[in-house]
């Protein structure tokens, strides 16, 4: 099969077509059904979970989807693709693979980076009663997240962003769009007011199976950030500790950290790397986000931009005359849906499988 029928065309698609191809390898899925909202085509949302090998195995490697649900497509097609392939056979000894399907099923359904309450997932892990501040993200709220789209108002608000780089530089802007903030609901990049319900379903998760691991590689799935097509493992540790040094002789030069300032991200708050390490002491842990490029960054915040005035400020919402060109603008800005793109960021996504896999050997 070419590599490209790997990737769906919604989640609805994705999640049949990745429960067929663990059926199909004789792997059980488990479902966890959202409680509170539905999916775009007004049906119930799933987080859902395959395990391949020995329940009691002291090995792990874990593989997440659609933490940014609009960016499951790229993670829902390398997992049915994995799983089409042979995955469940090449199981090392003593070894099992979990694999999760939507960690955010509304976003991914809903062509939504964001959760059900404009909060990212991936910010999400934090203490709310003590949330990290952003101070820059505060002064520039208005013109990062503006609530009028108009070419005279945008025009304005990227006015004052780029006074801002000057001032302090493109990497400075880039951590104060996208490092996390929690004071502002209706912004992009909001980590939320409460713990999101696929954070608790992740810990279940990690609950029900993976207690008894003592040895952890996890790969996150994501888009939006870097050159077409491109790809870079993403770890949140620093150069030198073991962790990093794991990573490195995996993945070698694909490899590099956010909080370095080695990577195409900026440093994070509230992330889920952070927060498996906390949840895992003891267990020798390699955390990685394998990222892969899709369109520039100013058509990517652009997209985020107008996704986000949609849901907290345009009239009517889903019903506003630009609803739909603004939900494709934003699937199109984190999922180009092109053969050549999705050929590239398979071969990506298998190499750093297999080198995981090689590693757990």
């Amino acid at each position: 099969m070419n590599p490209e029928n790997h990737f769906p065309a919604d989640y609805r698609q994705g999640r049949h077509e990745f429960i067929a191809a663990c059926e199909k390898a004789d792997i059980d899925v488990i479902a966890r059904v959202h409680p509170q909202v539905q999916g775009r085509d007004g049906k119930p949302l799933f987080l859902d979970t395959a395990v391949i090998g020995p329940r009691a195995a002291k090995k792990a490697l874990l593989l997440v989807s659609a933490t940014h649900g609009v960016e499951g497509y790229f993670g829902s097609g390398v997992q049915t693709g994995l799983m089409r392939e042979g995955l469940a056979a090449r199981v090392p000894k003593d070894t099992k693979i979990v694999l999760l399907h939507a960690l955010n099923p509304y976003g991914f359904s809903w062509d939504r980076r964001v959760n059900e309450d404009n909060a990212d997932i991936n910010r999400n892990c934090i203490d709310f009663a003590n949330p990290p501040p952003n101070a820059p993200y505060d002064d520039l709220h208005a013109e990062i997240s503006p609530r009028d789209i108009s070419d005279e108002s945008m025009h304005r608000a990227n006015g004052r962003l780029v006074e801002f780089l000057k001032a302090h530089g493109a990497f400075a802007l880039q951590e104060a769009i996208s490092k996390g903030q929690y004071k502002y609901p209706d912004g992009v990049y909001y980590g939320g007011a409460r713990e999101a319900w696929s954070l608790k379903m992740l810990k279940d998760v990690f609950t029900e199976s993976l207690k008894h691991v003592k040895q952890l590689i996890a790969i996150d799935f994501h888009t939006g950030l870097g050159m077409f097509g491109a790809g870079e493992m993403i770890t949140e540790d620093l150069p030198g500790s073991a962790p990093y040094k794991r990573a490195k002789a995996m993945w070698g030069d694909r490899v590099a950290s956010s909080e370095a300032g080695e990577s195409v991200s900026a440093p994070l708050s509230g992330t889920i790397d952070k927060a498996v390490a906390t949840w895992l002491k003891g267990v020798e842990l390699t955390f990685a986000a394998l990222e892969v490029g899709t369109r520039d960054t100013r058509t990517v915040f652009n997209a985020l931009r107008k996704d986000n005035w949609l849901h907290c400020f345009a009239p009517g919402r889903e019903k506003n005359p630009k609803a739909t060109e603004i939900r494709l603008e934003l699937r199109d800005a984190f999922y180009p849906d092109t053969a050549e793109w999705k050929r590239m960021v398979w071969g990506h996504a298998n190499e750093v499988v297999n080198s995981a896999l090689a590693a757990l050997a």
